[in-house]
């Protein structure tokens, strides 16, 4: 069984993933870089790994065969490139690219090179409570699906106010927060988004250095007929949390903060407590991915596309922000 050596870059969300993945038993080594040379110095002591001094040597390491990009979100696009002009397979926190024109050009030049893995956190499809829904689902449990909801509740106002997502070029709550919504709901139904009209506010953080909408809520209807809701709320005074609703012709789930249910009766307040765990803690479930990926090619590929695709729906709800428009994705 084949041991990979794996780099991260970034130390934030990176220093969990070291955390999850250091005793991994498909990984031989990890080795890691932070423009913080304080935290780099102070993870090398901790974990007891190799450091890197620039950011350039990662791609140069001819050991790496894996790299995860855990950094700010406008430093994914270059990094993404070097990683792949390095014939690196590439881990990418979400959001994967920024901007539309990153990801088409990142497409088209990771078609040249089918070999490469790209992943990126899909972390809500590892939650052993949305497993079971989507097994529920299959086996048309719930009946007919014709409308769905999924709120992205951040609560944590200061991130956005007072921290490094205020103070980057660029932030979009719906690539940020949202696109967790998007990938859930659609890999729960097998759906596409094909339409979707949103409108947005920012009240939460009004005076504050952050200057894009902080609440961005969406109607979008599916190739299945399927109309639904996403909103990405990240001033709200709430937990954070993934809020879905899933309403089908037989059943309807409801997933809140402090417990699940599903209803089976119209009009009735009855329902069934869903005990299952919700949270997902362990990243190196999602390491797992990366190794089918590498070493499968239909889920290298299916992966890829589920990336583009969840993606294209992000930058239509963006769009429609700031067009003031209906905005169809084509795929």
């Amino acid at each position: 069984m084949k041991k990979y050596n794996l780099a991260i870059i970034g130390l934030g969300v990176g220093e969990k993933v070291l955390i999850s993945l250091k005793n991994h038993k498909r990984i031989n080594q990890i080795k890691i870089f932070d423009l913080n040379k304080n935290k780099l110095k102070i993870c090398k002591k901790k974990y007891s790994v190799e450091i890197y001094s620039t950011e350039n040597e990662i791609y140069n390491d001819k050991e790496i065969d894996i790299i995860y990009i855990a950094s700010y979100d406008n430093y994914h696009f270059a990094q993404c490139k070097k990683a792949l002009k390095a014939n690196k397979h590439i881990f990418v926190e979400k959001p994967a690219f920024l901007y539309e024109h990153q990801a088409k050009e990142f497409k088209s030049l990771l078609s040249k090179k089918q070999n490469i893995a790209l992943v990126s956190n899909m972390i809500l499809r590892k939650s052993e409570r949305f497993k079971f829904l989507k097994e529920k689902i299959k086996k048309n449990h719930f009946g007919e699906i014709y409308y769905v909801e999924g709120d992205y509740n951040y609560g944590r106002l200061k991130k956005i106010t007072q921290e490094w997502r205020g103070k980057i070029p660029f932030y979009s709550v719906t690539l940020g927060g949202g696109l967790h919504i998007v990938d859930l709901l659609t890999w729960l139904l097998n759906m596409e988004i094909d339409e979707v009209f949103s409108y947005s506010n920012k009240i939460t953080t009004k005076n504050t250095q952050f200057k894009y909408p902080d609440l961005i809520s969406t109607i979008f209807k599916t190739n299945k007929k399927i109309v639904g809701k996403i909103t990405s709320n990240f001033g709200c005074v709430y937990p954070h949390f993934h809020k879905i609703s899933i309403y089908g012709t037989k059943k309807t789930f409801e997933n809140n903060v402090n417990s699940s249910h599903i209803y089976d009766k119209r009009g009735s307040y009855n329902s069934k407590s869903i005990n299952i765990p919700y949270l997902v803690k362990d990243k190196g479930l999602l390491f797992n991915d990366m190794i089918s990926c590498i070493e499968n090619n239909v889920r290298r590929k299916q992966i890829k596309n589920e990336i583009f695709n969840s993606l294209k729906v992000c930058y239509a709800i963006d769009k429609s922000i700031k067009y003031k428009k209906k905005i169809k994705i084509k795929y």
